[in-house]
C-alpha cells in the first residue's frame, strides 16, 4: 500500500498562529540596519546596509511608520540614495508589516527597467521577500508583485493609472517628471489613500525640476518643492572639521556652506582645488572630511536635521520646537552624498563647465541639468535686467529734492559705509511704502581704515546723525540702522571688529533690536559680501565666536551680515529701471549730478554689468563703483530690518507716517508722538569731520 501524503498538522497550526503575531515595533530604518543587503550587480557596494554610509536617509525612513505624519517628502539629486528609502520601506512591509503599495514612476520604460534592475534583484537577495512572493505567473510581473498579505503595483504616472486605484502606502518617485496635465499630484494621490486615514503614508521623492528659484512664496508653486514647502522643511546641518561651527549645505539655510574653487582656473584645476567653504570662519574643507561631517551630524542629539520652528547656533545648540505638520520634508543636496562621481571636485567641474557653455552658446540646458540633478538645487533662470545709462538716471534727478533733508514719503532711513584705502565713503537712503526710496545724503571721511582706531571712531558721528523733515516742522529722523564693509586692505577687518566692540560697550546706539525673519537685526553691523553666486541672500553670523583662539569670547561677539551682492545688484537694477514713482522707484536729488557730463556719481552707480552667469562685474576694471556698493548696502540693511515684510497698511511704529512715527525727534516748539528711541540725538552742534559732496 502506498503511503498517503497528508499535510503536516503542526505546520498548518504554526503558520496559522503566526498570522496573529503583531509586527515588530521597529522603524524602517531599524529594520534596514538589521536585514537589508545590497547586491549591486552592476557594480558598487555589496553587503549589509549601514546607516553610516548615508546617515541623512535615516530620518526619512523613521517617519514612514509614524502616525503623526501622512506624507514624507524627500528632495534630492540623483545618486543620493533617496530611492533606497522606498526600497527599504517595501522590504519591511513584505517581511513583517504587510500593506498594499502603489509605486509610481514617470514612464513605463523607465519603470520596467527599474523593476528589472533594482526590485527583482532586491527580491532575489532577500529570502524574506522571495519566500512570500506568489508562485503564479500573475503574481510576479514587471508591473505587479503579490506577496503574502499584500500587493505592490508599479505604475507609470498617467491619468489612467491614478484612477480606480487605492492603497494605504504610495511611493511617488521623480514627481517633477510627471505630466503637468495631472495637476497637483499630491492632491491626486491623496484620493487614492483617503479611506485609510492615519494608517496611510505617501512617500514623494524627486529632483526639484519644477521649482524656479529659492523663494518659497514665488518659486515653489509646483512639484516636489511645493510639497516640501508645505512640510516641516528640515535641512541638514553638519560641523566644520576645522572650527567646529555648524552650518548647512542647503542653500536656504541661515549659514550656507558653499563650494569654493578658483573660478578662472582650468577645469582640471577647479576639480583638484575644490573645497567646501565654512560660512562662519572661512575654513576650506577637503572632500575627504564629508563622511565624518555627515556622521557627526547623524550622531548629534538632533540627528542632523533642523526644521521649521527650530534654530541651531554655531555651537550646535538647538532651540525651539519642530512645527507640527502632516508632512515631514527632507532636502538632500549633492555635497551631502557619498555617491557623487568625483566628489565635490566633480560637482565644481560640472558646474563651471556648464556656466562656460552658457557664456558661449546662451543655452542654459546643461547648467539647469547640473544644478537640479547633481546639486539638487532648484534652478533659477537668469533674469535679464536690461541696460542702465548713467546720463538717463542723471536726467531723472529731481530739482525739488535736497540732500540732507528727509523727503515726503520716507518712513525710515539706513546708512552704509564703503571702506576705501584712505577714506570712509557713506550714503544715507530713506525707504517708504512699497520699497520706494530716496537718496538722502552722502559724504566722505578722510581716514586710515587699516591702522587707525581713532579714524574708525569718527563713524560714531555718522551713527548719531539725524535729518530734518521736509515739512519744516523742525522734527528730525534718525538713522535706523547702519552697516559698514568689514573687508578690504590687510588690517581692515581687525579694525572693523574692534571698533564695533568698542561702540557696543560704550554706545547705546549699537544694540540688538531682535530677530526679523530669523536674523539678528542690529542697529550697527559689519557686513561682508559673499563671493559665490549660490550664497544665501542674507545671513547674520558671529565669525569670531567659534575659532579655537576665541573659545573664551563672550557669546554674541561681533555679528557680521553676510550677503549675496549679485542678488542685491539684481534688485537695484530692477529698481533703477522704474519709469514712474511708486513701488521700488528710486528718487535722486539733482545735487548728485556733476556740473557737466560725465556725472561722476551716476557713472559709479552704473559701473558694473551683469554677465550671463548672473555675476556682476565692472565694465572697465579701473572704473569706480562706490555709489553702486553704497546703494546695495543701504538696501541690504533695510532688508535686514524687514523692509520686504512690512505691511504698509499696518506698518510698525518706526515705519509709520510722520504724524505717528515713533522714531522722530522733536525740534524746538514741536512734539514727538512718543519719546525718542534710546541713543537718538539731535544733530551735533560741533563741527563735523564729515566732508559733504554737493
Amino acid at each position: 500500500m502506498l503511503e498517503s501524503a497528508y499535510a503536516d498538522a503542526y505546520q498548518i497550526a504554526r503558520e496559522s498562529l503566526a498570522a496573529f503575531i503583531p509586527p515588530a515595533r521597529e522603524t524602517v530604518a531599524q529594520y534596514a540596519a538589521l536585514n537589508r543587503r545590497l547586491t549591486n550587480q552592476g557594480g558598487g557596494y555589496v553587503g549589509r546596509w549601514h546607516h553610516e554610509k548615508a546617515p541623512y536617509l535615516v530620518a526619512p525612513m523613521e517617519t514612514l511608520t509614524r502616525l503623526d505624519y501622512l506624507t514624507t517628502v524627500v528632495v534630492g539629486p540623483g545618486q543620493s540614495g533617496k530611492t533606497e528609502v522606498a526600497q527599504n520601506w517595501m522590504l519591511k512591509s513584505v517581511a513583517n508589516d504587510p500593506g498594499d503599495m502603489l509605486w509610481y514612476m514617470q514612464t513605463d520604460p523607465g519603470l520596467e527597467a527599474f523593476v528589472k534592475s533594482r526590485i527583482n534583484t532586491q527580491i532575489d537577495g532577500h529570502p524574506e521577500m522571495a519566500m512570500q512572493l506568489g508562485s503564479r505567473p500573475v503574481d510576479d510581473s514587471l508591473h505587479f508583485k503579490r506577496f503574502t498579505g499584500m500587493r505592490v503595483e508599479f505604475l507609470s504616472a498617467s491619468p489612467n493609472n491614478v484612477i480606480n486605484k487605492s492603497a494605504p502606502r504610495i511611493v511617488a518617485d521623480e514627481v517633477d517628471a510627471y505630466p503637468e496635465s495631472l495637476g497637483d499630484i499630491k492632491a491626486v494621490l491623496d484620493i487614492r489613500r483617503q479611506t485609510f486615514g492615519r494608517q496611510s503614508m505617501l512617500l514623494a521623492m524627486s529632483h526639484p525640476d519644477r521649482a524656479r528659484g529659492l523663494i518659497p512664496e514665488r518659486d515653489w508653486s509646483a512639484g516636489i518643492m511645493a510639497m516640501y514647502g508645505d512640510s516641516d522643511r528640515r535641512i541638514w546641518y553638519w560641523p566644520c572639521p576645522e572650527c567646529g561651527a555648524w552650518s548647512s549645505p542647503i542653500p536656504i539655510a541661515s549659514r550656507f556652506m558653499t563650494l569654493h574653487y578658483p573660478e578662472d582656473g582650468t577645469l582640471d584645476e577647479i576639480e583638484r582645488e575644490a573645497r567646501l567653504l565654512c560660512p562662519v570662519n572661512g575654513c576650506l574643507i577637503e572632500d575627504r572630511h564629508r563622511r565624518a561631517m555627515n556622521l557627526a551630524a547623524y550622531r548629534s542629539p538632533f540627528g542632523g536635521w533642523i526644521g521649521d520652528g527650530q534654530e541651531i547656533s554655531q555651537d550646535g545648540v538647538v532651540s525651539g520646537e519642530l512645527v507640527a505638520r502632516k508632512s515631514a520634508g527632507f532636502w538632500i543636496v549633492g555635497t551631502m552624498s557619498p555617491f557623487i562621481l568625483g566628489g565635490i571636485g566633480g560637482l565644481a567641474r560640472a558646474k563651471v563647465k556648464a556656466e562656460r557653455e552658457l557664456e558661449v552658446s546662451g543655452d542654459d540646458l546643461t547648467l539647469r541639468q547640473v544644478t537640479v540633478k547633481q546639486f539638487g538645487f532648484p534652478y533659477a533662470p537668469k533674469r535679464g535686467v536690461g541696460s542702465i545709462d548713467a546720463n538717463v538716471l542723471a536726467d531723472r534727478a529731481e530739482p525739488d529734492l535736497k540732500l540732507a533733508v528727509v523727503s515726503e514719503g520716507v518712513r525710515f532711513m539706513t546708512a552704509f559705509v564703503d571702506i576705501q584705502i584712505a577714506s570712509f565713503d557713506w550714503l544715507v537712503r530713506g525707504f517708504g511704502a512699497g520699497g520706494e526710496s530716496w537718496v538722502v545724503d552722502r559724504g566722505r571721511m578722510p581716514a586710515d581704515p587699516a591702522t587707525s582706531s581713532e579714524d574708525w571712531d569718527q563713524l560714531l558721528e555718522l551713527i548719531a546723525r539725524t535729518y530734518p523733515l521736509a515739512d519744516g516742522s523742525g522734527r528730525h529722523m534718525p538713522i535706523r540702522a547702519l552697516g559698514f564693509d568689514s573687508g578690504g586692505s590687510p588690517g581692515v577687518t581687525q579694525q572693523a571688529y574692534a571698533a564695533w566692540k568698542r561702540w557696543r560697550k560704550n554706545e547705546k546706539r549699537v544694540r540688538l533690536i531682535g530677530k526679523i525673519a530669523g536674523r539678528d537685526a542690529w542697529t550697527v553691523i559689519p557686513t561682508k559680501g559673499a563671493k559665490t553666486l549660490e550664497a544665501p541672500r542674507l545671513v547674520v553670523t558671529y565669525p569670531d565666536t567659534t575659532r579655537q583662539a576665541n573659545k573664551a569670547a563672550a557669546r554674541g561677539a561681533v555679528p557680521v551680515a553676510q550677503f549675496n551682492p549679485n542678488s542685491f545688484k539684481d534688485d537695484l537694477a530692477g529698481q533703477l529701471q522704474g519709469a514712474e514713482p511708486g513701488d521700488w522707484y528710486v528718487h535722486f536729488p539733482r545735487e548728485l549730478r556733476s556740473p557737466e557730463e560725465p556725472h561722476v556719481w551716476f557713472e559709479q552707480l552704473t559701473a558694473e554689468t551683469r554677465g550671463k552667469n548672473g555675476r556682476w562685474e565692472k565694465i572697465v576694471s579701473s572704473r569706480r563703483n562706490e555709489a553702486l556698493d553704497q546703494m546695495v548696502g543701504t538696501h541690504m540693511i533695510a532688508h535686514l530690518h524687514g523692509l520686504s515684510q512690512i505691511d504698509w497698511e499696518k506698518p510698525p511704529s518706526w515705519a509709520a507716517p510722520w504724524d505717528t512715527n515713533t522714531s522722530l525727534i522733536a525740534g524746538p516748539g514741536t512734539t514727538s508722538p512718543t519719546p525718542a528711541q534710546p541713543g537718538a540725538v539731535a544733530p551735533a552742534a560741533k563741527k563735523s569731520a564729515v566732508l559733504k559732496y554737493r
